[in-house]
């Protein structure tokens, strides 16, 4: 993504890779028939979220999901966090688009092309997602105003990122510019089921064919750390590829200005062993079908707080 350094990134993974070391054969996502990584439910499958968001300890969210089928309700969090990846994903494709519409140019001109179109994307964008049945007026404007500035600096990476590949290169055609430029996919569906996980998981950025990245658009939480394993193991079960990292990507928006922290990850032993604990816990807690009651304290952050006071 424009917003990954790709020296800073390398510099990070191979310090990661030399204080953890490598990945034991047996916890990779294709050796999916062996009894650790296969889910002790048939016919069930979560999504990564459902597993890894362990804002409750007890697992009281899934019990209200998927036992009693209370859905979690929309909150201003809930909804910028779809516009906000929303933003991310359109700009990555409609430069990649217009560089190849309308061939090499420079960063200043890319950045103009993609302004242009900023608030007819965001428009579209709102009412795609329904955005004024879940908000107040005064909410809309704020996220509103709060994508576009996303969007313009994610024009301006995505521009910069342009003349600096320009200026490296000694031979210059479009498709190898277009490669280093937007060097994600974005959105990458892969089959999680050979898991116990959902049939179409959707990875936010999909870096390199080794790394996965999860944005998030909401405080620090340690357990975000569990999306990108549950990914990496997706991805082995399903494409048969190694992922040994993971970055997760927290994106704020605040007085105007983008901020923004990237967690980067060595997806480990310990850290695959800890995703399929709590996997089985979450899948214990559909099959038992009872209530497991409500830790002793609540977070207000968990999306069924007000559910559960």
């Amino acid at each position: 993504m424009f917003f990954l350094d790709s020296l800073e990134v390398d510099r990070v993974l191979r310090r990661l890779k030399s204080v953890y070391g490598s990945v034991s054969e047996d916890l990779r996502g294709w050796n999916w028939s062996s009894d650790v990584l296969s889910p002790p439910i048939e016919g069930v499958y979560l999504s990564v979220s459902e597993v890894a968001n362990r804002y409750c300890s007890t697992f009281r969210d899934v019990y209200l999901k998927r036992v009693v089928g209370t859905p979690a309700p929309y909150s201003y969090k809930t909804v910028r966090g779809w516009i906000y990846h929303d933003v991310c994903k359109k700009v990555v494709e409609k430069a990649k688009s217009n560089l190849y519409r309308e061939g090499l140019m420079n960063g200043s001109k890319l950045y103009s092309s993609l302004l242009i179109d900023r608030g007819d994307v965001i428009e579209d964008m709102l009412k795609e997602y329904e955005v004024s049945k879940h908000l107040d007026q005064h909410y809309l404007d704020r996220l509103k105003g709060e994508a576009e500035i996303l969007y313009s600096f994610l024009a301006l990476q995505a521009a910069s990122r342009l003349d600096r590949v320009l200026s490296r290169l000694l031979r210059v055609d479009l498709e190898s510019v277009i490669s280093k430029v937007v060097s994600v996919d974005v959105e990458r569906i892969v089959n999680g089921q050979l898991l116990g996980l959902s049939s179409e998981l959707k990875i936010d950025m999909f870096a390199d064919k080794r790394i996965v990245v999860e944005i998030k658009t909401g405080d620090v939480r340690d357990f975000h750390k569990y999306a990108v394993t549950g990914y990496a193991l997706a991805v082995e079960s399903d494409l048969e590829i190694p992922i040994d990292y993971g970055i997760v990507s927290y994106i704020h928006v605040r007085d105007g200005y983008v901020k923004i922290k990237n967690k980067m990850y060595f997806i480990g032993d310990e850290l695959r062993r800890e995703f399929l604990e709590v996997r089985d816990e979450a899948f214990s807690i559909i099959n038992r079908g009872m209530d497991p009651g409500k830790p002793s304290d609540c977070p207000e952050y968990c999306v069924y707080y007000r559910v559960c006071r």
